[in-house]
């Protein structure tokens, strides 16, 4: 049961690769895709530095961040108000998540990818400023 979530979180985490809209030159064709996302990827690794990427990939990086963390609040919410009946169950579970997220980047993809800590901190500030978003307007 444990590899089934792994391989459910490796293949939500690739879904940007998968869908990089950029082309590149490969060889002379042109791509789009993983193929793209890696050569932008191993170039940004060869300019900055292991675990260092381009503004341009960081940048694309966060906009699915913000959009997975929107459909995170939506699932959450749901969850919480239908299974749950329970307005307080809704801030645990985004406390959870907040406390998982940067279990996440802070510990599993430095180990794991090399990332430094500047790109962790991104990655969590465009997963929770939705958030705070949204707990704003339900404080409010």
């Amino acid at each position: 049961m444990m590899q089934f979530f792994i391989n459910l979180h490796h293949w939500v985490e690739t879904i940007p690769d998968k869908l990089y809209p950029f082309r590149q030159e490969i060889e002379g064709k042109w791509v789009r895709g993983v193929q793209a996302y890696q050569k932008v990827l191993n170039e940004g690794f060869k300019i900055y530095g292991p675990g260092k990427t381009s503004y341009r990939l960081m940048i694309y990086r966060g906009a699915w961040h913000v959009v997975g963390s929107v459909l995170f609040i939506i699932t959450v919410t749901f969850v919480a108000q239908q299974m749950l009946g329970s307005e307080q169950a809704l801030y645990v579970l985004l406390g959870a998540a907040i406390v998982a997220l940067c279990m996440q980047e802070f510990l599993l993809h430095p180990s794991r990818y090399g990332q430094t800590t500047n790109k962790g901190i991104f990655d969590v500030f465009t997963w929770i400023l939705p958030m705070a978003v949204y707990v704003a307007f339900l404080i409010s």
